[in-house]
């Protein structure tokens, strides 16, 4: 299936580019507990993390803020498949997909939800994924992430197990 690829630039580094750094090492299991991998963290949080930002309590908080410091950086880019390979990226900006999530939030709002409302989203991860989640959490509606990769029985259950407005 030709199915477009999906990276949010944030992940994105060079050879030359140094992005995390160790701070555990691993560990042997023991006493029946499991072994641990080594840790790793961002550079910027090598001596741990900073307190969380009071301003940013919510997923829109922070996806809005984002996109009001950095409007024209990359935010989500897919790759085309052209005669079976895939071709170079194609990049959206943070307010390119800000303007598409307020689209995808007024259709969801017109469609009858209401704030704390369950919004099941079926598919791949790919950017309009991503858009319908951000637009979820613009309205105060709840992502339900409903998987293609999942057994259909497992998604049925989900379903029942907590019913989605749309």
């Amino acid at each position: 299936m030709d199915r477009p690829s999906i990276m949010m630039s944030h992940t994105i580094c060079g050879p030359e580019t140094t992005i995390s750094t160790r701070v555990e090492d691993g560990r042997e299991g023991r006493d029946g507990k499991p072994s641990v991998g080594l840790v790793y963290r961002n550079l910027l949080a090598k001596q741990g993390y900073p307190p969380p930002d009071p301003e940013m309590s919510t997923t829109w908080t922070l996806f809005s803020s984002s996109v009001e410091k950095y409007p024209g950086n990359r935010m989500l880019g897919w790759r085309k498949f052209v005669d079976g390979k895939v071709g170079p990226y194609i990049w959206k900006t943070y307010k390119e997909v800000y303007d598409e999530v307020l689209h995808v939030g007024s259709a969801l709002r017109a469609s009858g939800v209401e704030p704390g409302c369950r919004v099941g989203i079926y598919g791949a991860n790919c950017l309009q994924w991503v858009m319908a989640m951000e637009a979820s959490g613009a309205h105060s509606l709840v992502c339900v992430p409903l998987y293609d990769t999942l057994d259909y029985a497992i998604d049925d259950f989900e379903i029942k197990k907590r019913p989605n407005q749309i």
